[in-house]
């Protein structure tokens, strides 16, 4: 979708140059905004057919097209795909793209005869979203290259 050309000189005022602006910016942000999307759709597509090193592939060559999250927009990220996919592929599509980022594997030992694997985003030890992660670690993956 292509933005609109900016009202002519003749034409312009700065309402008009304002509105426009705005306009654009909007359109930027749907635009990034479908792209998050279409990045965890594969992933979670990838999870569900195939083995995790290739959802690992797919999640860092997704990565390539959308842009590199800071720990802020990563947890926003994280609650606009939370009920979306699957903790795993939350967790890959948010991890591939955040510097330094890797996913936990674990359980919690509280519900142990309903053993549930979780998977979640740790950042330098922490987890990105502290409520989302899970007292027992069994392990953690690197997933950018």
């Amino acid at each position: 979708m292509k933005p609109p050309a900016p009202p002519a000189d003749g034409l312009g005022t700065r309402l008009a140059r304002s509105a426009w602006r705005s306009m654009r910016g909007a359109i930027d942000a749907q635009r990034s905004t479908a792209l998050e999307h279409a990045h965890h759709g594969a992933v979670w597509l990838a999870v569900k057919v195939a083995k995790l090193e290739h959802a690992k592939l797919v999640a860092r060559i997704g990565a390539r097209v959308v842009p590199e999250l800071d720990m802020h927009s990563a947890r926003i990220l994280f609650e606009e795909l939370r009920p979306v996919g699957t903790c795993l592929s939350r967790s890959l599509a948010i991890a591939s793209r955040l510097p330094g980022a890797e996913v936990a594997f674990g359980f919690d030992p509280a519900r142990a005869p309903n053993f549930r694997p979780h998977a979640w985003v740790v950042v330098a030890g922490e987890a990105l979203v502290a409520a989302d992660a899970c007292p027992t670690t069994l392990t953690t993956v690197r997933i950018a290259a």
